[in-house]
């Protein structure tokens, strides 16, 4: 599965992304309310926290068919995972460090990490893009 990427620390490090995504996805999927509450958010939030988790399906989807066929020509669909994963690395890093949002710490550094090994992977497959 790997072998489409041509370059193994693109494809490891966008690997341990995706296994990522798919973490965030059962956890606002099949755990919403625990992860809700883990996370000190009211549980009225459970329609959002579900739309969030069916949005980063359809991204980790996507890149699991890069994964499949290819990233070549896909420049559009990894600037798009790029936004959306840079957007949510701001927004949990000023909920953590402006707001003292409590609970966040984990997911900041989780998403910190998750950020890094999709701009690694990003940027060693840019010339194929």
């Amino acid at each position: 599965m790997f072998s489409k990427y041509n370059d193994n620390v693109a494809a490891i490090a966008l690997g341990l992304f995706l296994l990522g995504i798919a973490s965030y996805v059962f956890k606002l999927f099949f755990t919403t309310e625990a992860w809700l509450l883990e996370n000190e958010i009211n549980v009225n939030a459970i329609t959002i926290a579900r739309v969030m988790g069916g949005a980063w399906l359809g991204l980790g989807f996507g890149l699991l068919l890069t994964f499949l066929k290819g990233p070549d020509g896909q420049k559009i669909y990894f600037w798009t995972i790029g936004v959306a994963q840079i957007a949510t690395l701001l927004v949990i890093l000023y909920h953590h460090l402006a707001l003292k949002t409590p609970g966040t710490a984990d997911d900041a550094a989780i998403v910190s990490v998750l950020t890094l090994l999709f701009l690694i992977g990003f940027f060693k497959l840019k010339s194929r893009l």
